[in-house]
């Protein structure tokens, strides 16, 4: 038990930035719906001007 929490801990040591893509990617991958009407509703908005304030 002992040398599965030391390969754990030396997995995430070693590999935590390819486990965070992972992770993200995974995450985007399941709220897919989710994220592709949030990214249209922005760009509409942005791109229609869903507030028309500009500053001065």
């Amino acid at each position: 038990m002992k040398e599965y929490i030391n390969d754990v801990q030396n997995l995430i040591v070693k590999h935590w930035g390819k486990l965070i893509v992972t992770t993200i990617i995974i995450t985007l991958l399941i709220n897919y719906k989710d994220v592709s009407n949030g990214f249209r509703d922005g760009f509409r908005d942005s791109y229609y001007g869903k507030n028309n304030s500009k500053s001065k």
